[in-house]
């Protein structure tokens, strides 16, 4: 069934997409190794944070040349998802350690003991990575909209100064924002239903102390504050690079 479905999958983004959908299907297929290979090397004992930073770097210059090209559109919004990785980085660190997010949350109690009791491995830091790349999806994605704009708004009105340019790309980047928002939102909650069930046989009051819950709201949160982020940053470093390269 999975092969049938990748299949179909395929053929509708060669159908639709032509080129750019066949490129769009190798940059999956590219994440999906990142991905592994981000497992594999943990494995080794190597700090789970920066194998996920790292990560993230590799899957942005897949998703940003390989489907855009080399241009001044994919550099500035390359640059400026390195400064929101950055960003974001160091307050998942704070937040790692401010708040007991490792662990198996209660409702994993029953499946915990088929697990190995000798991981010998920071369990927080693997929680930071795994927030890490679950935000870089969305920064990518807001960010080469915003500099793709600014671009086309530039090749059209090249008058513009790089305030009226930044100030354009500040309008795409709210307008894209709320969008954005409920995308995650959604995408959180549905994947969480199961976890509602659970509770729902059980007693709500136990959502205050579960673990789980937890990491998925900080989750939620994290990806929040790195698709506002991107925003001003993205329309920043795209104005002065798209007027640097119109000299």
């Amino acid at each position: 069934m999975i092969k049938l479905l990748s299949l179909i999958f395929l053929i509708l983004l060669l159908i639709v997409g032509k080129k750019r959908g066949f490129k769009t299907f190798i940059t999956f297929y590219l994440s999906i190794f990142l991905i592994m290979m981000y497992l594999t090397f943990m494995k080794t004992g190597l700090n789970a944070i920066f194998l996920a930073i790292i990560i993230c770097l590799l899957a942005t210059l897949v998703t940003l040349f390989i489907l855009n090209g080399s241009n001044v559109k994919t550099k500035s919004s390359f640059i400026s998802i390195v400064f929101v990785l950055l960003l974001v980085t160091i307050i998942t660190v704070f937040i790692g350690n401010s708040a007991n997010i490792q662990g198996f949350s209660l409702e994993s109690i029953e499946s915990i003991g088929y697990y190995s009791h000798d991981i010998n491995y920071d369990m927080t830091n693997v929680i930071i990575g795994m927030y890490l790349i679950c935000t870089i999806g969305t920064i990518i994605d807001t960010s080469i909209s915003i500099s793709s704009a600014m671009y086309e708004v530039h090749e059209n009105n090249p008058q513009l100064n790089k305030k009226e340019l930044f100030v354009s790309g500040m309008n795409v980047g709210k307008d894209i924002l709320s969008t954005t928002i409920n995308t995650l939102y959604f995408a959180l909650i549905s994947s969480f239903i199961g976890f509602f069930m659970w509770f729902y046989s059980v007693s709500f009051d136990f959502l205050s102390v579960s673990k789980s819950f937890d990491q998925n709201i900080i989750q939620l949160l994290l990806s929040f504050i790195a698709s506002i982020m991107i925003i001003p940053i993205t329309s920043y470093i795209s104005s002065i690079m798209i007027m640097k390269n119109k000299k």
